[in-house]
């Protein structure tokens, strides 16, 4: 019965790591003399001012957090972490009876490359990945932003009048803030454990 434990259990290991299965840290992307990486400004593609900053700076810290390898932000670094932001958008996905946006979904779509800077030698590449995060709308505020208030044709007075609620700014801008902090939860992993 020993002998066929042992043979059973090889087999079992063997399925395994046939399936893609392995440690966490062990990732297949990073080569083991890899010990800095430098991640560049992502190319934003987007309206929203800012946006390549935040992703960079929730990369760096995704990193710093996991301590696989060192970020460095100028100089010689062994890995360069590159991309693009391609798109930002939000878009109402739950109403109320009176047809009201009462949920947005922020949507995001990047592409990233990681790249061996010794050799030049792509070690991975995500083409398009999609993140998505819901938030819902803030009651009984107006946002003093659109046409109107800024054409001069509505002030303070009208306000009681306004039967829809807009989405506040500062709901949508937190939202956002998940949303890359959701990325480059993402994107370390797609880059550090193959996943």
């Amino acid at each position: 019965m020993g002998e066929r434990t042992r043979v059973l259990s090889a087999l079992i290991v063997l399925a395994l790591g046939g399936c893609g299965y392995h440690l966490a840290g062990t990732g297949v992307n990073v080569p083991p003399t890899a010990h800095s990486i430098r991640i560049e400004p992502f190319v934003n593609h987007t309206r929203e001012q800012g946006l390549e900053v935040q992703l960079r700076r929730a990369l760096e810290d995704e990193f710093r957090r996991h301590g696989a390898v060192r970020v460095v932000s100028d100089g010689d670094a062994d890995l360069e972490l590159s991309g693009d932001i391609r798109r930002f958008t939000t878009q109402p996905v739950a109403f109320s009876a009176t047809d009201e946006a009462v949920q947005y979904q922020g949507i995001m779509h990047v592409g990233m490359r990681l790249v061996e800077r010794a050799t030049g030698r792509v070690l991975h590449e995500t083409k398009l990945l999609q993140e998505t995060q819901d938030f819902g709308a803030v009651s009984d505020v107006v946002v003093t932003s659109p046409p109107h208030f800024q054409r001069g044709t509505l002030d303070a007075r009208d306000l009681p009048n306004l039967t829809a609620v807009q989405l506040t700014e500062a709901r949508r801008r937190e939202a956002m803030r998940e949303l890359v902090d959701q990325l480059a939860r993402d994107l370390y992993l797609q880059v550090m454990e193959g996943f």
